[in-house]
């Protein structure tokens, strides 16, 4: 296996800082520089059908919502937007065709985001060519032994960092009228 950019800092920190343990950019270097580089991977995919992300993760949202509609508001935290950025993309969407802003009969003030048949068409294709480019990308590196060993390993590391970063996660003050729990 050839040497790579956190191979030859890790050999610096032992250089510059012996007392120093770097072995955790083994893993975590590799991590982050992984998930930049599966970012860059799925980007390249996604442009051949002209989308962002966020556009294909909004009609797959919509896709696989019951009864193929949703509330732009239950959208939000998924696809990890702001209200404004998702207004744009329902915008976009919208003025090419895909999807449709729909009343909700149980909120006269609320809209349903919907899929055209051509919205449709055009989200289980690229679905299908999304895995189809993630399967390929997985198969040209890892044995599927590996990948069987490697999607635990990883689910528990995320789940280890979630727990983490949960309890780190600052404490807000009750107001000042409201009494602690």
């Amino acid at each position: 296996m050839k040497r790579g950019p956190v191979d030859v800092m890790i050999e610096r920190w032992e250089r510059e800082r012996p007392d120093l343990d770097a072995s955790s950019l083994q893993v975590i270097a590799r991590v982050t520089r992984l998930a930049r580089a599966i970012d860059e991977d799925a980007a390249a995919a996604l442009r051949e059908f002209n989308l962002s992300d966020v556009e294909f993760q909004l009609l797959a949202a919509i896709r696989t919502a019951p009864d193929c509609r949703a509330a732009p508001r239950t959208l939000l935290q998924p696809l990890m937007v702001t209200s404004g950025g998702l207004t744009n993309r329902i915008d976009r969407l919208e003025a090419a065709g895909w999807i449709v802003r729909a009343p909700n009969p149980d909120d006269r003030r609320g809209v349903y985001l919907e899929l055209t048949p051509s919205g449709r068409e055009l989200v289980d294709r690229v679905t299908s060519a999304y895995l189809r480019n993630q399967r390929e990308l997985l198969r040209e590196a890892l044995t599927a032994g590996e990948r069987t060993r490697l999607a635990p390993l990883l689910r528990k590391f995320l789940d280890s960092l979630s727990e983490r970063n949960a309890k780190r996660r600052p404490v807000t003050d009750p107001a000042p009228d409201q009494p602690a729990s």
